[in-house]
């Protein structure tokens, strides 16, 4: 769906309802597409720093 800006063919739509999925469930999937979508556009926008430590590593 990101891929594709939002236009997904007939087929795409029956493979996530195929897969048992609802319309309500797609809706949600959809609109928690977009607020990642947004929060990562405004974060690149205003460059925000993050603020977790990055993992350290081991070692073996």
């Amino acid at each position: 769906m990101t891929e594709t800006r939002g236009k997904v063919t007939d087929a795409d739509l029956a493979a996530v309802c195929d897969a048992g999925y609802a319309e309500p469930q797609i809706a949600e999937i959809i609109a928690l597409s977009v607020q990642f979508l947004l929060t990562n556009f405004i974060n690149n926008v205003a460059e925000t720093e993050i603020d977790f430590p990055e993992p350290e590593t081991t070692v073996a």
